[in-house]
């Protein structure tokens, strides 16, 4: 075995271009492989946590009627005594936040400028818990309590051709359907890279925004964080008891994250993820397979030289398969090394999708324009074994085939 080990170490240098390419083969591989990996990991990741920070909390609470036609935003069906159910349910364990909103289409008019666009009543000091807005201005100040302020998209804020300082009338129609409207003076532009966010909602304090649907003291959501996410079913159920021992549970619920609509397709986006990444991975090995298929082939003389000296069939196919592990190690190195350089880059600086998603129009208010890549030791170790078994596996068919060869067959044959 030592002989064999020392041979196979001189073998791959005597010819290096053939060895540097073979390594390259393998380690475009794991380039390839870690990076595919480590860019669906981050996307998914950020999806989860963007719809939780914003959407859906670890656990809604929120109208039936709601949640049904949510997708219409209607905005009679509200949750009523906001501050009675959240003193009610502030006593539960686990519960680390909680916010209210408010919902509602509008038209925002600046001068001769008219958008329809989506207007989010919060609580300043509550929603910072969740979505923190002020790490998102990219110009003005954060918004303050009861104040007739405005925090909008720069998208938004580009059609409409206004800046800070400007002043933006709301018009829309209350829950009774009366027209209402009321003045607003922008504080504050954010960017968020969530291009459907930035192009069409703002913010402003829900007690404007109750003034404007004429809803006092009411909400279309409350949202909570737990310490815990995983318990967000036992905290669901905990406070539909409460609700129901207040004659609510017909008309409110309360919903974990787990429920959500987009969270339950995950798992199917998970799955096509996963059918990319396994192209990926096939294309990988077909190179692979592909060079050391014929770094073995065009060796055929050399091994009928050494078979017609006395090496059995067994000593060539281990000649193979060492010199085939020293080009897996080698290619592993370089792919290793670059690929997780180039990713932890790419997840410093991100990804920028966005002049692209522009003109997909995604209407998923999440997502962003711009993907942070998630590296971890696990993608690395994967793909590490990926590259050894995968080079081991395309050297062992052409390996046996070489061996069974005899050497008279393999002395004639053309490829030396």
């Amino acid at each position: 075995m030592k002989k064999l080990i020392k041979l196979a170490w001189r073998n791959i240098w005597r010819n290096w271009r053939r060895t540097v390419l073979s390594s390259l083969a393998v380690a475009f591989g794991m380039i390839s492989i870690i990076f595919a990996n480590s860019y669906i990991k981050g996307m998914t990741e950020s999806l989860y946590k963007n719809l939780i920070e914003t959407e859906i909390g670890h656990v809604k609470i929120a109208a039936r009627e709601f949640l049904r036609l949510d997708r219409v935003i209607p905005k009679e069906h509200l949750v009523y005594n906001t501050e009675d159910i959240e003193t009610d349910i502030s006593s539960l364990p686990g519960i680390s936040a909680m916010t209210e909103k408010i919902k509602f289409h509008l038209i925002l008019s600046s001068e001769d400028e008219n958008e329809p666009c989506l207007g989010i009543g919060i609580n300043p000091e509550q929603e910072i818990n969740f979505f923190d807005l002020r790490q998102h201005l990219i110009q003005g100040s954060y918004i303050q309590e009861s104040s007739a302020e405005m925090l909008i998209g720069d998208g938004l804020a580009q059609k409409l051709g206004v800046g800070l300082g400007d002043e933006l009338l709301a018009v829309t129609t209350d829950i009774n359907f009366s027209t209402y409207a009321l003045t607003f003076r922008v504080v504050g532009i954010f960017k968020t890279n969530f291009i459907f966010m930035d192009k069409n909602f703002f913010y402003i304090p829900i007690e404007k925004a109750r003034e404007l649907l004429d809803c006092p003291g009411a909400a279309h959501e409350i949202l909570l964080l737990l310490e815990n996410a995983e318990t967000a079913p036992e905290i669901s159920s905990e406070i539909q008891s409460i609700l129901k021992e207040n004659g609510l549970d017909d008309t409110l619920t309360a919903v974990p994250w787990q429920d959500n609509f987009f969270i339950a397709y995950m798992p199917f986006a998970s799955f096509i993820f996963g059918g990319i990444l396994l192209i990926i991975m096939l294309i990988a090995a077909l190179v692979i397979l592909n060079t050391m298929l014929m770094a073995v082939l065009e060796r055929t003389h050399e091994i009928g030289i050494i078979k017609s000296m006395g090496m059995r069939n067994r000593g060539v196919v281990g000649l193979i398969l060492i010199e085939s592990t020293y080009i897996g190690l080698l290619g592993v190195f370089i792919g290793g090394s670059i690929g997780s350089g180039l990713t932890l880059l790419a997840q410093n600086t991100g990804l920028d999708f966005t002049k692209m998603m522009e003109k997909m129009e995604f209407e998923i208010a999440v997502w962003s324009g711009v993907v942070y890549p998630k590296f971890t030791l696990g993608i690395l170790f994967g793909a590490v074994a990926f590259g050894l078994v995968t080079t081991l596996l395309a050297a062992f068919y052409p390996a046996r085939k070489a061996a069974r060869m005899e050497p008279v067959e393999a002395l004639r044959t053309s490829l030396k």
